[in-house]
């Protein structure tokens, strides 16, 4: 499966293309939504807390952020590309992902 992500040089993983706020109600009523069940082990459920308070956002966002983030490099590496990141003493490092 190939997702159409946005032409350009950075991911915006906010509510514009990753999701919209919906209340349950509405969710359950959108035919383009699936309701889900997940199981998390302790260290992911207590990393998906962390993602959802540290950006002030619920914890069913910061899964379809995470996914949409996830999806976004994924489709790029296997373009071949590769994913760097800059620390702020200007350092460039190579993310090497399992």
């Amino acid at each position: 499966m190939v997702i159409k992500f946005p032409d350009s040089d950075y991911l915006d993983t906010g509510q514009s293309f990753a999701s919209a706020r919906l209340s349950s109600e509405q969710a359950s009523n959108a035919p383009n939504i699936k309701r889900m069940s997940i199981s998390l082990s302790a260290d992911v459920a207590a990393m998906l807390t962390f993602l959802a308070e540290s950006q002030g956002i619920s914890q069913n966002e910061a899964l379809r952020k995470a996914i949409a983030t996830e999806a976004y490099l994924l489709q790029e590496r296997q373009q071949g590309t590769k994913v760097l990141l800059q620390r702020p003493d200007k350092e460039i490092r190579e993310v090497l992902f399992r």
